[in-house]
């Protein structure tokens, strides 16, 4: 690990909403625990289950044959929540740092994931995220905008930000935000970008690949409903034109 970031101040909470695909939480939870920037917590929120469910059994289990030393960074805790981003916004409560990043269960990142990201916050940007690859069912790798994209105003014709690979400032992250639009369900990550561009954020995507992306049967990147998609991105388009943002 870089010697400098070894006395950085900076800390991430780092968050996996758990509703399914139990089957790779020990992957992607393990992807944490090897990162070589070593402050960081963890938090796994259970969601869309009966408390003590045997999703949360399981996640215990898992967490039960960590080794000891990580066993206290890690929170496994149960959220009365509906849906991924009522969870998300839920979980950012629990949070002890001001950054956080989140991991989708069936993803994984990077030993050096974290590390190379806490320059670009040290350089004042507020979203840093980077490129990704597919596996599983699909191979390659997303096109996305890479660098300073905090101005770049075509961001209604690509997905500017692959959400497993980013870090948020805490005070930011509030995701399907009702003082904007209307939410539209499953494209809380759409929204949120679209939100960081219309509050003039700083965005980084670094270019690396940092994090891998899982796609499979169960895969939420099978369903995208590009009319959804669509009507999204016009709410956002007006929502920029009346406040003379475009």
């Amino acid at each position: 690990m870089n010697i400098f970031l070894d006395n950085s101040p900076i800390g991430i909470s780092v968050l996996i909403p758990l509703y399914n695909g139990i089957e790779y939480l020990e992957e992607s939870l393990n992807s944490v625990i090897k990162q070589t920037y070593k402050k960081w917590q963890l938090i796994i929120g259970i969601n869309g289950h009966l408390q003590n469910s045997s999703i949360e059994k399981q996640a215990l289990e898992i967490k039960d044959k960590l080794d000891p030393e990580h066993k206290n960074d890690i929170m496994i805790k149960y959220y009365d929540t509906k849906g991924k981003s009522n969870t998300l916004n839920k979980m950012v409560d629990d949070c002890k740092y001001d950054y956080i990043a989140v991991l989708d269960v069936d993803d994984y990142w990077v030993d050096n994931k974290l590390e190379s990201q806490i320059p670009f916050i040290e350089q004042g940007y507020d979203v840093i995220g980077c490129r990704c690859e597919y596996f599983d069912k699909r191979s390659g790798s997303p096109s996305i905008p890479l660098g300073d994209i905090s101005n770049n105003h075509n961001i209604f014709s690509f997905n500017p930000i692959i959400n497993s690979s980013v870090i948020i400032k805490k005070t930011d992250a509030i995701w399907d935000d009702p003082n904007y639009i209307e939410p539209i369900n499953g494209l809380d990550d759409y929204s949120m970008w679209f939100k960081m561009y219309f509050l003039k954020r700083k965005i980084y995507n670094i270019d690396k690949v940092l994090c891998y992306h899982r796609v499979h049967e169960d895969s939420a990147f099978n369903f995208t409903n590009n009319d959804n998609l669509n009507k999204l991105k016009d709410l956002w388009y007006n929502y920029y034109k009346s406040y003379k943002r475009i």
